[in-house]
């Protein structure tokens, strides 16, 4: 006895179902690479939270480094006018540190931006 032969698929349908198959294992190796990321990223908890606390344990003792300034300044001048100096000194600080991060900033994207261009035109040639 010969089994019965299933009936003939056209070529349609099985393009149509390698593609179906094929997008099944891109999304399973899209959920695959999911899971691989945050089983990584849990391995960094402990780290992160370490340099957290560390982070903010800097910024209380800049805090308290500044208090001491202003206690200092404020045995040769009124209290108010001490922690005024303070806080226009950190103000300057701050604009010269953020200017000079937008600068920075500004320079690295430029330089990505050149470099995609670049690899765009490498990639892409014209036509003669």
């Amino acid at each position: 006895m010969h089994p019965e032969r299933p009936a003939e698929r056209s070529v349609a349908q099985v393009l149509a179902d390698v593609a179906g198959n094929l997008q099944d294992i891109l999304s399973a190796q899209i959920r695959l690479a999911q899971v691989e990321a945050r089983a990584e990223l849990r391995t960094f908890r402990a780290a992160g939270v370490l340099l957290l606390s560390a982070v903010l344990g800097g910024l209380l003792s800049a805090f308290f480094l500044l208090q001491a300034v202003v206690a200092a300044l404020s045995l040769v001048m009124s209290v108010w006018l001490a922690a005024l100096i303070v806080a226009v000194a950190m103000a300057l600080t701050c604009v010269i540190l953020l200017q000079l991060g937008v600068n920075l900033m500004r320079r690295r994207a430029a330089a990505i931006a050149a470099d995609v261009k670049e690899r765009a035109r490498c990639t892409v040639q014209p036509s003669k």
